[in-house]
């Protein structure tokens, strides 16, 4: 199955209106619409990842999806790396009874699209590559949280003062992305990343932007902006979607 450039804009844009005129987070939802919207997301990137590294080290690399589910585990029982939060709404069977299990669809896209961006920018050597991942990584996650804390998916107990997130929520992305890239790294080794395992983190990008935009949440909206732009070029410019 191979998704084309012209239907991965196409979808990116339509997240983005449909964000920006359509969703509302305060209307019930049946509990399999965010279900099949976090796996649908996150589908152009794992098809990328596999196309790309095959079969045995692509299904390695996406167990890494399990791993998130473990750490945001612990941190909801304990506040540990990220500040004390909790889950407000039904996205599906919690894993350990704290965590939806749709973090390991709605976490893995995020990482795959920083490591993509930051090896197209600073390289795959494991000296430029990780520390510049985490950046891309902790520059998405300054768009996504402030989206979905305002929609009321999870709840900062304490809040926090970049739109209800505390700065301690950061530096868990930092801890927890040093490992996950440097996991990454080390499965699929220092070979060029193709743009389109990026594709996701667009898609991801593109709805969020739009409904920060809506609300009025104007700095992750404009970062997210930018961020959707700078992916743009990296997953275009790759020559295996026809």
């Amino acid at each position: 199955m191979r998704i084309t450039r012209a239907a991965l804009l196409l979808t990116a844009f339509a997240l983005f209106l449909a964000a920006y005129l359509v969703v509302r987070f305060d209307d019930p939802v049946p509990s399999a619409v965010p279900v099949v919207f976090l796996v649908g997301l996150a589908l152009p990137s794992y098809l990328a990842l596999v196309r790309w590294l095959g079969p045995a080290r692509g299904i390695a690399l996406l167990l890494l999806s399990l791993l998130p589910l473990v750490v945001e585990a612990y941190a909801v029982a304990t506040g540990i790396p990220y500040g004390e939060f909790t889950y407000s709404a039904d996205l599906g069977y919690r894993a350990f009874g704290l965590v939806p299990w749709t973090v390991a669809f709605a976490y893995l896209p995020m990482l795959l699209g920083a490591v993509t961006l930051a090896a197209a920018a600073a390289g795959t050597s494991w000296s430029r590559l990780v520390p510049a991942g985490v950046l891309v990584l902790l520059l998405v996650d300054l768009v996504v949280d402030p989206a979905v804390v305002h929609a009321g998916l999870w709840v900062w107990l304490a809040g926090g003062a970049y739109y209800g997130v505390p700065a301690s929520n950061f530096a868990g992305w930092v801890l927890t992305g040093t490992a996950y890239i440097a996991l990454f790294r080390l499965v699929a080794g220092a070979r060029p990343i193709p743009g389109t395992v990026a594709a996701s983190l667009l898609l991801v990008l593109a709805f969020w932007t739009g409904y920060l935009a809506r609300n009025g949440l104007a700095v992750p909206a404009l970062l997210g902006a930018a961020l959707a732009l700078a992916t743009l070029p990296v997953i275009l410019r790759d020559g295996s979607p026809r």
